[in-house]
């Protein structure tokens, strides 16, 4: 009996220590597994090989199962955090959410301007230019001296979705009860201005409740995609449906095959870039896919498709690349970038992943004339990528990889920033510093696990999956130099956040907050 047992232990160590998947939150299931089997072993070894009395040999068994009626009548399972451990609560507690309107009513009279977007405006996913950085925000670097001001903090609705923030507003998408929400409130007071529903709720035992794209505002209008595909342009100022979409119907998905194809739902921000707006396609499992879709932001009609690869988890960019302007494109095993006017396909470099298992999640990074940076979790790692102009063949550009590092920020749920030089992310929930000039790590220390980050000059803001904001230096002498922290809210957080001049704001599926961070003299 004792072979099988040094088997399973060998496995978890070689599991640990070659890391074979690339992955804390895979290493974590598997180890839940084999640690199961051995229990599972042992207790059929005891029932039929011990030799002891009947009775006795049915007693760890019937502990085992009144074991699990107990705590499952005491506990109910919430979730599981980004590296795959179940996380629990008392049957007794109040789940989170409760208490919310399921359709929040509109006060009176209540309107948003969000018709002009300034330099110190975050007005969509990652930012200005979806880089997971802001420009020209000086902050203070001792948040003893000067601590973090709470403006406001409170229940929302359950999803993934981060902030956009205009003129004093701030917009995301939440799920309260079975209906999916685009709501906007004031940035300063956290006062609802108004709300948009739709009948829809999207839920996963491992990704949890709820929409998970970030709203984009544009000329006054917000542009939103659901979790379950509904792509919607609003009024900013009242909320009103100025027109809207469904990708299923235009990419001939229905639910079901949805649920199979993207199991995580659709997570792609809306690209407004002139007089279109871009969005993931997708498609059904036998292979007839569209990668990009791009609609007029006026009226909603169609104007091209890209591409012809299944979608991921991750969201369309814009870019100047060897020239060309262009929408950069990470799909399910493919990165691809598309002419902005066409949807052309003008060059494709594969990037592994499979949509319903390691969705890529991050962001392409441009690095004009001629780089793209990628990075992904799952054992996937970071690259550099260089376009040139091809000699032959169906596409403008040919691609080739300058250097893959697997085993550098592997940004799981998470993005990387670009400064001066260097890469910063979390990788598989340690942040990393990487030189871009030939991949090497210059230093990776400090465990925020599955969190997000924003640089602001040369500072970091990092956000822990626990809620916790850290401001950090970011250079490449100084490994995770933690400058100030305090705690932003409370649960797991996987949403970005957004920083719009001095003022901050995050969320996560249970609670919303705003900050007043200091700035420098």
């Amino acid at each position: 009996m004792g072979v099988p047992f040094l088997l399973i232990a060998l496995a978890i160590a070689w599991l640990w220590i070659a890391d074979p998947m690339g992955d804390r939150g895979s290493n974590n299931a598997f180890t839940f597994m084999l640690v199961g089997l051995a229990v599972i072993l042992w207790m059929l070894w005891f029932l039929l090989f011990s030799g002891q009395r009947w009775w006795v040999r049915l007693l760890p068994p019937g502990i085992l199962v009144g074991l699990v009626l107990l705590l499952t009548s005491l506990f109910r399972f919430d979730f599981v955090s980004g590296d795959f451990i179940p996380q629990f609560s008392l049957r007794s507690s109040t789940p989170a959410g409760a208490g919310l309107g399921v359709e929040p009513a509109r006060p009176a009279g209540g309107t948003a301007d969000l018709s002009a977007v300034s330099p110190e405006d975050f007005p969509q996913f990652l930012g200005p230019e979806r880089r997971a950085a802001v420009e020209g925000v000086d902050l203070a670097r001792d948040w003893q001296a000067q601590p973090p001001e709470r403006l406001w903090r409170q229940k929302i609705g359950a999803g993934w979705s981060g902030f956009a923030v205009v003129g004093g507003y701030a917009v995301t998408q939440e799920q309260r009860g079975d209906q999916e929400l685009v709501t906007c409130y004031d940035a300063e007071t956290g006062k609802l201005v108004w709300s948009q529903s739709l009948a829809y709720r999207y839920e996963s035992p491992v990704a949890g409740v709820g929409p998970r794209a970030t709203p984009t505002i544009a000329g006054g209008v917000v542009y939103a995609q659901g979790a379950g595909g509904l792509l919607s342009a609003l009024d900013g100022a009242t909320g009103a449906l100025l027109w809207s979409t469904d990708l299923r119907e235009v990419t001939g998905m229905s639910p079901e095959i949805e649920a199979r194809e993207l199991p995580y739902g659709r997570s792609g921000s809306p690209l407004v870039v002139d007089d279109l707006v871009i969005v993931p396609g997708g498609g059904p499992e036998e292979g007839s896919w569209v990668s990009l879709l791009a609609f007029d932001r006026h009226s909603g009609e169609e104007v091209w498709r890209g591409g012809s690869d299944q979608i991921s988890c991750s969201s369309p960019a814009v870019a100047t690349l060897l020239g060309r302007r262009q929408v950069l494109s990470v799909n399910e095993s493919t990165v691809t970038g598309h002419d902005l006017a066409t949807g052309e396909v003008l060059w494709t470099h594969p990037w592994p992943g499979d949509t319903a298992a390691n969705c890529s999640v991050s962001q392409p990074m441009a690095l004009p004339p001629d780089r793209v940076f990628l990075s992904k979790g799952y054992g996937v790692g970071a690259a550099l990528v260089e376009l040139s102009p091809a000699a032959g063949g169906s596409e403008p550009f040919a691609t080739q990889e300058l250097w893959h590092q697997n085993r550098s920020l592997r940004t799981k749920f998470t993005n990387a920033t670009i400064f001066e030089g260097h890469a910063y992310g979390l990788s598989d929930g340690i942040l990393e510093c990487v030189a871009l000039a030939g991949g090497e790590r210059c230093w990776k220390n400090g465990r925020y696990r599955q969190g997000q980050l924003v640089r602001a000059g040369n500072l970091l803001l990092v956000l822990s999956e626990e809620g916790e904001m850290f401001l950090v230096e970011a250079t490449p002498e100084r490994p995770n130099h933690v400058l100030g922290s305090f705690e932003a809210l409370a649960g797991k957080t996987w949403n970005t956040f957004a920083l719009a001049g001095d003022r901050l704001l995050v969320r996560n599926a249970e609670q919303a907050a705003a900050y007043r961070l200091p700035l420098a003299p």
